[in-house]
Protein backbone atom coordinates (compact mmCIF):
# COMPACT_ATOMS: atom_id res chain seq x y z
CA UNK A 1 0.00 0.00 0.00
CA UNK A 2 1.22 3.31 -0.92
CA UNK A 3 1.44 6.10 1.45
CA UNK A 4 -1.08 8.08 0.48
CA UNK A 5 -3.62 4.95 0.03
CA UNK A 6 -2.52 3.97 3.58
CA UNK A 7 -3.73 7.37 4.65
CA UNK A 8 -7.25 7.70 3.00
CA UNK A 9 -7.72 4.29 4.41
CA UNK A 10 -6.93 5.33 7.55
CA UNK A 11 -9.13 8.36 6.73
CA UNK A 12 -12.17 6.36 5.94
CA UNK A 13 -12.03 3.81 8.86
CA UNK A 14 -11.88 6.95 11.14
CA UNK A 15 -14.52 8.70 9.48
CA UNK A 16 -16.72 5.65 9.68
CA UNK A 17 -15.91 4.84 13.75
CA UNK A 18 -17.12 8.45 14.23
CA UNK A 19 -20.13 8.02 12.06
CA UNK A 20 -20.88 5.08 14.29
CA UNK A 21 -20.25 6.48 17.48
CA UNK A 22 -22.48 9.26 16.84
CA UNK A 23 -24.96 7.66 15.49
CA UNK A 24 -25.70 5.10 18.08
CA UNK A 25 -27.73 8.28 19.71
CA UNK A 26 -30.79 9.29 18.06
CA UNK A 27 -30.32 13.47 19.11
CA UNK A 28 -27.49 13.74 17.12
CA UNK A 29 -27.03 14.64 13.50
CA UNK A 30 -23.55 14.46 11.71
CA UNK A 31 -22.40 16.90 8.90
CA UNK A 32 -19.11 16.87 6.96
CA UNK A 33 -17.54 20.25 6.99
CA UNK A 34 -14.03 20.14 6.24
CA UNK A 35 -14.08 22.31 3.02
CA UNK A 36 -15.86 24.81 5.29
CA UNK A 37 -14.49 24.96 8.43
CA UNK A 38 -11.24 22.69 8.90
CA UNK A 39 -13.16 20.40 11.17
CA UNK A 40 -14.24 17.10 10.07
CA UNK A 41 -17.60 17.18 10.87
CA UNK A 42 -20.09 19.22 13.01
CA UNK A 43 -22.28 17.28 15.12
CA UNK A 44 -25.75 19.04 15.65
CA UNK A 45 -28.07 18.43 18.68
CA UNK A 46 -31.73 18.19 18.28
CA UNK A 47 -33.77 19.53 20.70
CA UNK A 48 -37.43 20.15 20.16
CA UNK A 49 -37.43 22.75 23.36
CA UNK A 50 -35.09 25.18 22.14
CA UNK A 51 -34.78 27.26 19.23
CA UNK A 52 -31.35 27.73 19.41
CA UNK A 53 -28.82 25.31 17.16
CA UNK A 54 -26.50 23.10 19.31
CA UNK A 55 -23.59 22.78 17.37
CA UNK A 56 -19.98 20.58 18.23
CA UNK A 57 -17.37 20.31 15.80
CA UNK A 58 -14.91 17.52 15.49
CA UNK A 59 -11.78 17.08 14.33
CA UNK A 60 -10.62 13.42 13.61
CA UNK A 61 -7.31 11.39 13.94
CA UNK A 62 -6.07 8.28 13.83
CA UNK A 63 -3.26 5.65 13.38
CA UNK A 64 -3.03 2.15 12.11
CA UNK A 65 -1.19 0.69 15.25
CA UNK A 66 -3.06 0.58 18.64
CA UNK A 67 -1.51 3.40 21.37
CA UNK A 68 -2.12 4.26 24.84
CA UNK A 69 -3.91 7.84 25.83
CA UNK A 70 -0.51 9.15 27.02
CA UNK A 71 1.21 8.43 23.76
CA UNK A 72 -1.80 9.49 21.95
CA UNK A 73 -1.12 13.09 23.22
CA UNK A 74 2.40 12.87 22.24
CA UNK A 75 1.00 12.11 19.10
CA UNK A 76 -1.13 14.38 18.68
CA UNK A 77 0.79 17.43 19.20
CA UNK A 78 1.15 18.98 15.32
CA UNK A 79 -2.51 18.57 15.74
CA UNK A 80 -3.23 20.72 18.03
CA UNK A 81 -0.86 23.24 16.53
CA UNK A 82 -2.74 23.06 13.49
CA UNK A 83 -6.11 23.28 15.52
CA UNK A 84 -4.11 26.33 17.16
CA UNK A 85 -3.49 27.70 13.55
CA UNK A 86 -7.44 27.45 12.54
CA UNK A 87 -9.74 30.51 13.54
CA UNK A 88 -10.77 30.80 17.59
CA UNK A 89 -13.77 28.67 17.32
CA UNK A 90 -16.71 30.69 19.46
CA UNK A 91 -18.81 26.84 19.82
CA UNK A 92 -17.11 23.58 21.31
CA UNK A 93 -15.17 21.61 19.29
CA UNK A 94 -12.94 18.04 20.30
CA UNK A 95 -10.77 15.81 18.75
CA UNK A 96 -11.51 11.74 18.32
CA UNK A 97 -9.02 9.74 17.62
CA UNK A 98 -9.05 5.99 16.54
CA UNK A 99 -6.73 3.55 16.05
CA UNK A 100 -7.77 1.07 13.49
CA UNK A 101 -6.35 -2.38 13.93
CA UNK A 102 -7.72 -3.00 17.58
CA UNK A 103 -10.63 -0.52 17.00
CA UNK A 104 -9.33 1.73 20.20
CA UNK A 105 -11.11 5.71 20.64
CA UNK A 106 -10.29 8.31 22.13
CA UNK A 107 -11.62 12.02 23.26
CA UNK A 108 -9.75 15.58 24.28
CA UNK A 109 -11.42 18.38 23.98
CA UNK A 110 -10.16 21.39 22.11
CA UNK A 111 -12.27 24.12 22.68
CA UNK A 112 -13.90 22.99 25.91
CA UNK A 113 -17.80 24.35 27.05
CA UNK A 114 -17.07 25.85 30.58
CA UNK A 115 -19.81 27.36 32.61
CA UNK A 116 -19.31 28.57 36.39
CA UNK A 117 -19.88 31.70 38.53
CA UNK A 118 -18.65 34.00 35.36
CA UNK A 119 -20.81 32.52 32.87
CA UNK A 120 -20.40 30.40 29.92
CA UNK A 121 -16.58 30.51 28.44
CA UNK A 122 -14.60 28.11 26.16
CA UNK A 123 -10.82 26.96 26.99
CA UNK A 124 -8.92 26.37 24.02
CA UNK A 125 -7.05 23.91 24.89
CA UNK A 126 -2.82 23.71 23.51
CA UNK A 127 -2.13 19.95 24.53
CA UNK A 128 -4.34 17.07 24.10
CA UNK A 129 -5.59 15.15 27.36
CA UNK A 130 -6.95 11.96 26.02
CA UNK A 131 -9.33 9.54 27.75
CA UNK A 132 -11.27 6.74 25.58
CA UNK A 133 -13.94 7.50 23.88
CA UNK A 134 -17.10 5.54 25.29
CA UNK A 135 -21.12 6.24 25.18
CA UNK A 136 -21.15 7.02 28.51
CA UNK A 137 -18.59 9.97 27.81
CA UNK A 138 -20.02 10.89 25.01
CA UNK A 139 -22.90 11.24 26.84
CA UNK A 140 -21.66 13.68 29.24
CA UNK A 141 -20.26 15.97 26.35
CA UNK A 142 -23.36 16.29 24.88
CA UNK A 143 -24.76 17.34 28.05
CA UNK A 144 -22.08 19.45 28.56
CA UNK A 145 -22.55 20.87 25.38
CA UNK A 146 -25.91 21.37 25.58
CA UNK A 147 -25.43 22.84 29.29
CA UNK A 148 -23.19 25.65 27.90
CA UNK A 149 -25.57 26.80 24.85
CA UNK A 150 -28.20 26.63 27.76
CA UNK A 151 -26.06 29.19 29.63
CA UNK A 152 -25.05 31.35 26.66
CA UNK A 153 -29.00 31.40 25.52
CA UNK A 154 -29.31 32.44 29.10
CA UNK A 155 -27.17 35.26 29.04
CA UNK A 156 -28.00 36.50 25.36
CA UNK A 157 -31.85 37.16 26.49
CA UNK A 158 -30.96 38.36 29.83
Amino acid sequence: MTRETNERYIGDQVRSRANVILTRRDDLRIVETKEQTGLDIHVYVDREDKPMRIVLGVLLRGVPSPTTAEHANKVLGPTMGFFQGLHKFTYPVCLFFFTVRDEQAFFSWLAEPVVNGDGPKLVHHRQAKCVELTDALLGDVVHRVVGWYDAVEAVLTA
